[in-house]
């Protein structure tokens, strides 16, 4: 009989624990709803970065508090995701200010932010749980989403760090992890069942979150060996979330072997995808091959429709023998390309032939936006830490555009935090962690600044400081008082 007690003990404690096991991926946390205008929440602008505009609002990241900042829930200052309202310019009406997530948002990787989809803001934070010494797993990633209202918050998924790199899409996140393994997981499902869809991927891109997504937001396009372990060409896959793999380039069987560059076929490297109209989605690539002259060297892009079929004669080659690190569509015949130290123009010439010619020239440059106003480009870009704009093509009127010749313009040179999140830039603002007042989050509105007029490039306070900065930064102004 005491063995039969012990053992049905046993069997009680075991449930427990497997039922709180359960319980812990599907945490959820509860608070009151923040009034929230509905109409028009459904368009939302600069998804995935520190800001992000849904309808009237702004959401954004209250300041980096990093991996081990304070992340209890409900008390959460710094790193906390907020709201305010937006005015019809477009500019933060601070006195509007509402905590939404009160947990410290975080993550390692700069292309993950928050986002929002539906009826949710979907983000990552440390975990909270606790190791055998008492302290919190804060190397650990969760995943989590939170209603637009704050009302209600729940545990999608946890990870053994912050390597995973996701999309949300309707009914599905997609991710990678760093077991070149690409996962689904089913948002419809009460547990959040969590699928592998392939593995042994070498490389892979989600395109950016946009309003244009055309259904085919949920698909990602991912690179894989060839079978063969001598062969010199790969190959091109792509999964839409819900579906199967499908392999959509091979590097050699999808070619022509009589118009082959070299007999072993190509080997593809993806730079990027993009929505297009329709049903469709640009798949930007370079491509090579093991020849001595590598003949096919080059930038390429292939158009799929929702059917992701591909034929060799519809593939486009911009550029030979020089490559990009990414590409900004004007349209389909103008475009923007960038490496760390340039900026070309890439269009076509009289002859139909690709031609570039460089508009920006500086040392790590990153493009920010790109906007097309009254026929004139104007590019926003950061180069050495400083955030400039430049009008670099004006409308010819013959589908094309000509170049002009005018000096950047300097719109912020003070220092920001980039050790996870870079400059956002949501309409005409541009959002940022402020490294000179302990990392919170800051804004500059960009109409307002003046060419060679330093008082109006000064940022304005976004969100709300935390006790502990307060506290600092009133230490740190006694201490320069005293010196």
């Amino acid at each position: 009989m005491k063995k039969k007690a012990i053992f049905a003990v046993i069997g009680v404690i075991l449930c427990a624990a497997l039922c709180l096991a359960l319980a812990g991926c599907n945490k959820k946390y509860k608070q009151d709803a923040v009034a929230t205008d509905r109409s028009g929440i459904e368009n939302v602008v600069s998804n995935g970065g520190l800001a992000v505009k849904a309808g009237k609002y702004l959401y954004f990241i209250n300041g980096y508090a990093g991996q081990d900042g304070d992340n209890e829930f409900g008390n959460v200052v710094k790193g906390a995701i907020m709201r305010v309202e937006l005015d019809e310019a477009g500019l933060p009406k601070t006195d509007t200010l509402a905590t939404i997530v009160p947990k410290n948002v975080y993550n390692t990787n700069a292309d993950i932010g928050i986002v929002i989809v539906g009826d949710h803001i979907y983000y990552t934070t440390p975990s909270t749980d606790k190791d055998g010494s008492g302290n919190a797993k804060t190397s650990e990633m969760v995943l989590m989403r939170t209603t637009l209202d704050g009302a209600e918050s729940e545990v999608i998924a946890n990870f053994d760090d912050y390597t995973p790199v996701y999309r949300v899409s309707d009914g599905y996140i997609v991710y990678m992890n760093s077991e070149n393994e690409l996962h689904v997981i089913d948002l419809n499902d009460k547990k959040f069942k969590d699928s592998l869809v392939d593995e042994e991927v070498v490389a892979y891109t989600f395109a950016d979150y946009a309003d244009n997504a055309n259904g085919m937001q949920n698909t990602v396009f991912y690179t894989k060996a060839a079978e063969n372990s001598y062969a010199t060409n790969n190959t091109v896959w792509a999964y839409r979330a819900g579906g199967a793999p499908v392999k959509v380039i091979d590097g050699l069987a999808s070619y022509d072997a009589n118009k082959l560059a070299h007999p072993g076929g190509y080997s593809i490297t993806i730079l990027d995808s993009y929505f297009v109209g329709g049903e469709g989605i640009r798949l930007v690539y370079t491509k090579t091959d093991s020849g001595t002259n590598t003949k096919s060297k080059g930038v390429y892009a292939y158009d799929f429709n929702a059917d992701l079929t591909f034929s060799e004669a519809k593939e486009v080659r911009y550029t030979t023998g020089v490559t990009y690190t990414s590409l900004k569509f004007i349209d389909a015949d103008n475009i923007l390309a960038a490496d760390s130290d340039s900026v070309d123009y890439l269009r076509k010439d009289a002859s139909g032939a690709w031609v570039a010619d460089a508009v920006i020239e500086g040392s790590s440059l990153s493009i920010l936006d790109v906007q097309v106003k009254e026929g004139t480009v104007t590019v926003y870009y950061t180069a050495s830490n400083a955030l400039y704009k430049i009008d670099v093509l004006t409308a010819n009127g013959n589908g094309g555009y000509d170049l002009k010749r005018v000096s950047a313009v300097s719109l912020y040179g003070t220092t920001y935090n980039t050790t996870w999140l870079k400059l956002d830039k949501v309409l005409d603002c541009v959002y940022f962690f402020n490294s000179d007042v302990k990392d919170n989050a800051y804004y500059l509105a960009l109409g307002k600044v003046e060419p060679h007029n330093s008082n109006s490039q000064i940022a304005l306070q976004l969100g709300k400081f935390s006790n502990a900065d307060n506290i600092g930064m009133l230490e740190s102004t006694d201490d320069e008082e005293e010196e």
